[in-house]
């Protein structure tokens, strides 16, 4: 499991006292989240999202709608140089805090961001554990291979794209569940 060391990390921080429990949720909301994610990211949740029957065409609305609301599709992504944008998550729902997605799939930057202090209320005390991504990339070289493999398959012009734009484009490019084991 590529995502194994990532969850290990969680999990330890939250036997320590410090995890996200209490927190607004400010990390997956326009004050904190510019996360981006990989082809293969975004085609793991496509593949779960589809599988739980949450593909629909209202969720594929709040995408698009995170995007015009935050103009995630202006000043380019991936290899172009632009500014990085905040955006609120279409996961995020407001109704309950934490993020309805399993562990299994998160993207490896929300997976990495952890709590570094018990008394967390509105994440000021959380922050990106880059060395673990470093490390986690370090451990899975095959992935970039895989991610170009899926660039020049569905005509994808990006290397990373923030989470709704990226599920978008995969959704546009009809990806299939078998993509994703497919070089």
């Amino acid at each position: 499991m590529r995502r194994k060391e990532l969850i290990q990390r969680m999990e330890e921080l939250e036997g320590q006292g410090l995890g996200c429990s209490g927190c607004q949720g400010n990390c997956c909301t326009y004050e904190a989240n510019s996360m981006m994610v990989t082809p293969l990211e975004a085609l793991e949740l496509q593949q779960y999202l589809r599988k739980e029957n949450a593909l629909t065409p209202e969720f594929k609305e709040k995408c698009l709608e995170t995007v015009k609301k935050f103009r995630l599709d202006q000043g380019g992504n991936g290899r172009r140089s632009f500014i990085r944008r905040t955006y609120t998550c279409p996961f995020f729902n407001h109704k309950e805090l934490g993020c309805p997605l399993p562990r299994e799939v998160k993207p490896y930057g929300c997976l990495a961001f952890n709590a570094h202090d018990a008394e967390l209320k509105a994440g000021e005390h959380c922050f990106s554990e880059k060395e673990l991504l470093l490390k986690r990339d370090q451990d899975h070289v095959w992935e970039e291979r895989k991610n170009q493999s899926l660039r020049i398959k569905f005509k994808l012009n990006w290397e990373k794209s923030p989470l709704p734009l990226a599920l978008l484009d995969i959704w546009e490019a009809e990806v299939s569940d078998a993509d994703l084991s497919a070089d």
